[in-house]
């Protein structure tokens, strides 16, 4: 199955059909399906063909799904940029993949601007919306000579067409590069687990540039035909609205929308009546939110999705598992093989600690351009990727993350993994977030931090010794924090993964310690 192709069956069983709501707008499966040909002839009307990169830079708007499908329909390959990428981020990912072309919403267009002349390879911008800049063309201009028929390209379902990037959290981000063939695994795969029909109304409220937003849900609302209400920008009482005029049945949040929504004054339960599915993405749920979902949407169901830009989704938490499972991220996806290994590649003991590893049609191409990532990622040669994320798997066949390899915890030669300790620390009645890093130790070598955001209205007597004494309760002494900071709010990627290097690396310069 070509990524065309899921948008051209669910056009053709119902055209009339809206497929998208935006705001007030309304595009039918019929008109995303013939825009989608027009960009794709656009495209290659101007000589961009097979191979070739194209970028686009927006929120959740109409044209982001026609570029998508259009792109996948000439042969070219998305470039998915995150809005909120700086010069120096954007100029590195544009010159490496020498895009020929981008497509940035009118909000944009200045990033492009102050960089086109320094990107030989970028002969031409296109902007959704109105362009203020000579040699821009509109969006809407584009398209309007291109016929809407199909294509006549050939292509293949190993053939590469989209690419997003990991968070980014050392250094400049990686771009996974994914065949037609592994997103359409990852999208039939979530249409299933996620229980989505044709007659679903979805909100897709995280990004597009990301993975789980375009690739696994955004996709897999497609494929079986669904309405999509796009949201361009998030903000939960706007969301809340959205659910309830238009009659929502599954969205998908990150952690800290799904937070905000909870909390928000304009929460009510009678405002999700037609919510029969809520999913969670980009960081691990905690169980208290998610006791929190089943309490306040008891007519909703739950589901927790983990995975990767690298993989789609590898493990899914389900609202009908055992409550003493929801500390887990669930059990492996439909058609996904998962072992939890030690570092010769040989699968641990129910409950022992190894590093997630995982293989099938699903898996990315490889890091664009980087083959040297490409061979540490898929080290042993044999199609198994080795994700960096540490776990156990009980006997019972469910995975909990313990943390990534390159953030565990070396203490007097013991390793800790800080999600143990961030898990006790958000029992805690005190604790909205936290995080759990290392830092040097002149005896031990590393001692636990731990960035605490505290509950609104928490108690005073939470105080950092109470967050400690707390932790040697629960946990064995060595594992407690040595320090506890509260902040306001922790630095997160989009997606919602907390930047613990980034945390770390101030915690020392400020500190002295760089």
């Amino acid at each position: 199955m070509l990524t065309g192709d899921i948008l051209r069956h669910s056009a053709r069983r119902d055209p009339a059909k809206t497929a998208i709501v935006c705001d007030r707008r309304l595009v039918s499966y019929g008109e995303l399906d013939r825009d989608a040909n027009r960009f794709a002839h656009a495209l290659g009307a101007r000589g961009i063909g097979k191979g070739s990169a194209v970028a686009v830079m927006s929120r959740n708007v109409p044209e982001y799904a026609v570029v998508h499908f259009g792109n996948a329909r000439s042969g070219c390959f998305s470039v998915n940029l995150m809005t909120a990428y700086g010069p120096v981020e954007l100029h590195a990912i544009l010159e490496k993949t020498r895009a020929r072309l981008i497509v940035v919403e009118a909000a944009f267009q200045d990033k492009v601007a102050r960089l086109r002349d320094r990107l030989p390879d970028l002969a031409h911008v296109v902007v959704i919306g109105a362009p203020e800049f000579d040699g821009a063309d509109s969006f809407d201009g584009f398209i309007a000579d291109s016929p809407p028929s199909p294509p006549p390209v050939e292509l293949d379902e190993a053939d590469p067409f989209a690419m997003t990037f990991t968070g980014g959290t050392t250094g400049l981000p990686k771009g996974a590069l994914v065949s037609h063939r592994a997103r359409f695994v990852s999208a039939y795969s979530t249409a299933i687990e996620h229980e989505m029909r044709e007659t679903d109304v979805v909100g897709v409220v995280t990004p597009l540039y990301h993975a789980a937003g375009l690739l696994i849900w955004y996709q897999a609302a497609v494929l079986v035909g669904a309405t999509c209400v796009f949201s361009t920008g998030w903000d939960a009482e706007q969301f809340i609205a959205d659910a309830e005029r238009n009659a929502i049945t599954n969205a998908l949040l990150i952690p800290v929308q799904l937070s905000e929504v909870l909390s928000s004054a304009d929460f009510d339960a009678a405002r999700f009546a037609s919510l029969r599915l809520i999913a969670s993405s980009g960081a691990i749920a905690p169980p208290e939110m998610i006791a929190e979902v089943l309490e306040k949407l008891p007519h909703a169901g739950f589901i927790n999705h983990y995975g990767q830009s690298e993989t789609g989704p590898i493990c899914f938490l389900k609202y009908w598992h055992p409550r003493d499972k929801m500390g887990t991220v669930g059990r492996p996806a439909l058609g996904v093989d998962l072992k939890v290994v030690d570092p010769a590649g040989k699968a641990v003991a129910p409950g022992e600690v190894g590093e997630i590893i995982t293989s099938g049609p699903f898996m990315m191409e490889g890091y664009y351009d980087d083959p040297e990532e490409t061979a540490i990622y898929f080290k042993t040669g044999d199609g198994w990727g080795w994700t960096g994320d540490l776990a156990t798997m009980d006997a019972d066949g469910f995975v909990t993350l313990v943390g990534r390899l390159k953030d565990m915890i070396v203490s007097g030669g013991v390793n800790i993994y800080p999600r143990e300790v961030e898990l006790v620390l958000e029992g805690h009645p005190a604790v909205a977030e936290c995080t759990v890093f290392g830092i040097p130790d002149e005896k031990w070598g590393e001692a636990l931090a731990a960035y605490v955001v505290p509950n609104d209205g928490a108690a005073a007597g939470a105080d950092e010794d109470a967050l400690i004494e707390h932790c040697a309760e629960h946990l064995a002494r060595f594992k407690r924090p040595r320090l506890v900071r509260f902040v306001d709010a922790i630095p997160k990627t989009p997606s919602g993964k907390t930047l613990k290097a980034k945390i770390r690396d101030a915690f020392l310069k400020e500190q002295g310690l760089e």
